[in-house]
């Protein structure tokens, strides 16, 4: 007689089963690990365009909107320009899925926002969130001018 026996066909289901979860539990640590890699990306960027900014003597300057960000220096005519060719400050795009907001010294900013480096070092406090499904991470800029990354916090109740 040929045919699958209960055993079998309760196998092939029991593997199926298993590798749809591992897909899943794989889909929910992948938006936390998109989301955490990218917030350590900006910070080591935004790092090494302070480090310039202050190496250099040269306002820098940070763009962010909706799709990525863009590193501007200061041209000799006294205006903002993007650095397009550069190994590190070069634009940037978001990974697929991933969006950003921006709050500088407590303020929600809108699109096209940006964040100057001074070269004294010296910066407004910011708040960088990035989001990919339920996963959330921040990269902020402190007041004591250090750039970290971490977890966004989930709301107090009270």
């Amino acid at each position: 007689m040929a045919g699958f026996t209960l055993i079998e066909i309760m196998v092939v289901l029991l593997i199926i089963a298993v590798t749809i979860g591992m897909i899943g539990v794989n889909l929910q640590r992948g938006d936390n690990n998109r989301v955490q890699e990218e917030a350590d990306r900006i910070v080591i960027l935004l790092q090494a365009a302070r480090e310039e900014a202050i190496l250099q003597g040269q306002v820098f300057a940070v763009q962010f909107n909706k799709d990525g960000y863009r590193f501007l220096r200061l041209s000799n005519k006294g205006k903002l320009e993007p650095i397009e060719r550069d190994d590190v400050l070069s634009p940037r795009s978001l990974p697929e899925g991933v969006t950003l907001s921006f709050t500088l010294d407590g303020v929600a900013a809108d699109t096209e926002a940006g964040l100057i480096l001074d070269p004294s070092g010296t910066f407004l406090p910011f708040v960088l969130t990035l989001r990919a499904g339920e996963a959330a991470w921040q990269a902020l800029g402190l007041a004591n001018g250090k750039i970290q990354s971490k977890p966004l916090e989930p709301p107090h109740a009270g």
